[in-house]
């Protein structure tokens, strides 16, 4: 199966909200494997600086919060000035194309 591209990764996130409104400025980009093993040892980081000590812990937390597969990271900014520095982040399978659900941020108390 090929990888879908940056645009087909915009798309996906455009046609599963339906009403994206107009002047809404799109990005997306690729987390593969060198940024996953950054994001991994980022989260590691921030586990520790939170309070974190047990290494199987962080392990286990950063397992819970960062994909292997590589995908797309999707950003979306609404033109409207309230919303002007605000951007909302959509992650899209790189092999399926399907938006992916939120990991869970237990060091931040989400449940």
């Amino acid at each position: 199966m090929q990888e879908i591209d940056q645009k087909a990764a915009i798309m996906i996130v455009i046609e599963q909200l339906g009403n994206v409104p107009a002047g809404t400025r799109c990005s997306a980009m690729l987390f593969d494997a060198e940024r996953i093993r950054r994001e991994k040892e980022f989260h590691a980081k921030l586990y520790r600086k939170n309070g974190v000590e047990d290494q199987e812990v962080i392990q286990q937390m950063v397992r819970e919060n960062v994909r292997e597969e590589p995908y797309w990271l999707v950003s979306l900014k609404f033109g409207d000035l309230a919303n002007q520095n605000a951007a909302s982040l959509y992650r899209v399978d790189a092999q399926t194309g399907k938006v992916l659900d939120e990991p869970k941020n237990q060091w931040m108390g989400d449940e």
